[in-house]
């Protein structure tokens, strides 16, 4: 999926992270994922449902 957005954007309007917590060394490393990778984190943050304002760390990005 070709998109003008950061990676780090795509994530964060997905739901799959906050991206005012991360520090510039994480924002390095998510920018280094593939567009792949980014794309099935979002569609495994959609599977698994929204994650309820403020609890983020609360809830796993994986089912368990």
């Amino acid at each position: 999926m070709t998109n003008n957005k950061s990676k780090i954007d795509r994530l964060h309007e997905a739901g799959v992270i906050a991206a005012e917590k991360f520090s510039d060394e994480d924002k390095k490393i998510i920018d280094k994922i593939t567009d792949e990778e980014v794309d099935v984190l979002i569609k495994l943050r959609k599977r698994l449902g929204a994650v309820p304002a403020g609890k983020e760390h609360m809830r796993p990005m994986v089912p368990v």
